[in-house]
């Protein structure tokens, strides 16, 4: 059992601005206790604040040497960043920062800094990369382990953009990651870096806002909204829009209960285009025709990208959030996913905040110049399972149901090429999360190698 003394040791060799949390009903511990959900949520024994990279090199030191589990917490979205009170959280929010290297098209990005601070520091520079749909999400973790963006057309996916990396590993040492330094460990970093060792910083490859068609950094966004009985008509109009050489585009066709008070199953489409709205409206014409109850066009840009996305954000309840990858839009599938969406909200009325989306975007146009170990450069459509409720009864039965969603969607394919995204899942096969024996013997090597122990988890091994 971790021990109040290490504590209190630890305590006295990191910097001043540093916290050291042990008292589970102070305003501070339940502040960095508040997570994304709280399904598995655990107490640890104690969470550490480190406010300096050396405070986090100190911090995990001391665990290593007295043998104490830890675990990094970067936002509170990661189902893996809770730990029992054997052990401590290394929260990284005191920790955090942003660099923006405008000439040489890069951004070093720092611990615990979240999506948004990552957006707001590039924007006044007219600068872009590939960021998630989540204003709280931590920027480090997210690109550890993909990265799937909506500027993946543009940027490729978030991991292939990291141009170095400084990591901490299983002896504690600060170690750094780069094309001339450790360059094995660099390609591993790039997707399944969270499994190699603690990642307190990377440099990541920045864009010019030019190259999506203005200087504001601008998309159209659209929302239209259908009934089920317009199910077919949808995925026709929608597989010619994601198809379409025309225009960079991407989003989400969802199936959500409508609001405000979620009894009525609906297909929100959600596209977002890199076009003029003059030229959004011509290109979304298909939508509006079919004759959706509600439909609007509006622009946003990359410091805002997420913000109309802030609900799904909220803490607290039960939720999980799980991807695979598809290898296109099958009508069949998707009818089968929205009659298993009624079932599930006819059978647990409390999931009904729950949602079943299809994500794509336009294939990648610049040359992926960087090796990953990834895996899922060429994969444009995912399905993303978000469950969500209250009741820690329905544990089984809406798992159950995220369990079916993910068969529906992958009738018709061999299990060979079964696709699934790391940073939402650590319980299907590595050969699912990583394509290729090659890939999963070289990443296998490089954990034998910087992590031979398993501090940073069993995965790998």
């Amino acid at each position: 059992m971790a021990s109040s003394s290490f504590v209190s040791l630890l305590a006295s060799k990191l910097s001043s601005n540093s916290k050291v949390l042990r008292d589970a009903a102070s305003a501070d511990f339940a502040a960095s206790m508040a997570r994304w959900s709280n399904l598995d949520i655990k107490t640890p024994l104690a969470i550490v604040q480190p406010a300096t990279q050396q405070d986090i090199v100190e911090t995990v030191r001391e665990a290593l040497k007295e043998g104490i589990p830890f675990v990094p917490a970067s936002g509170g979205h990661s189902p893996w960043s809770t730990i029992g009170e054997d052990g401590v959280i290394i929260d990284l929010a005191l920790y955090k920062g942003v660099e923006v290297d405008q000439k040489n098209n890069l951004v070093t990005v720092k611990g615990g800094t979240l999506m948004k601070e990552l957006q707001s520091a590039l924007h006044p520079h007219k600068q872009f990369t590939a960021v998630g749909s989540g204003n709280t999400v931590g920027v480090i973790p997210y690109y550890l382990g993909g990265g799937i963006s909506i500027y993946t057309p543009f940027t490729g996916y978030g991991c292939e953009n990291i141009i170095s990396a400084k990591l901490i590993n299983a002896q504690g040492e600060l170690v750094d990651a780069s094309e001339t330094q450790n360059p094995e460990l660099l390609w591993g970093i790039r997707g399944a870096g969270q499994f190699l060792g603690l990642v307190t910083e990377l440099t990541i490859k920045t864009y010019p806002y030019s190259l999506l068609g203005n200087d504001s950094g601008q998309r159209i966004c659209g929302t239209y909204i259908f009934l089920p009985t317009q199910l077919d008509a949808v995925c026709a109009a929608l597989e010619a829009i994601a198809e379409s050489p025309q225009y960079v585009s991407a989003g989400h066709l969802m199936i959500v209960q409508a609001p405000p008070d979620l009894k009525q199953q609906v297909l929100l489409l959600a596209p977002q285009v890199f076009c003029s709205a003059e030229e959004a409206a011509v290109f979304f014409q298909p939508l509006v025709e079919i004759g959706p109850i509600q439909h609007s066009l509006f622009p946003s840009n990359f410091e805002n990208h997420s913000d109309h996305l802030d609900w799904i954000c909220a803490k607290g309840d039960f939720k999980s959030f799980n991807q695979i990858g598809l290898s296109g839009l099958s009508t069949d599938n998707f009818r089968q996913l929205a009659e298993l969406h009624a079932e599930l909200i006819a059978n647990c009325p409390d999931a009904a905040r729950s949602g079943y989306t299809l994500e794509w975007h336009t294939p990648c146009k610049k040359e992926r110049e960087l090796n990953s170990s990834f895996g899922h450069e060429n994969v444009d459509y995912w399905l993303n399972v978000l469950s969500w409720y209250a009741d820690p009864a329905n544990h089984d039965f809406v798992s159950s149901m995220d369990h079916r969603a993910q068969v529906a969607m992958r009738a018709g394919t061999q299990q060979e090429s079964f696709v699934s995204y790391s940073n939402t899942t650590r319980e299907d096969s590595l050969e699912h999360r990583y394509k290729g024996a090659d890939r999963v013997n070289r990443l296998k090597a490089l954990k034998k190698e910087f992590d031979p122990t398993g501090v940073f988890t069993r995965e790998l091994l």
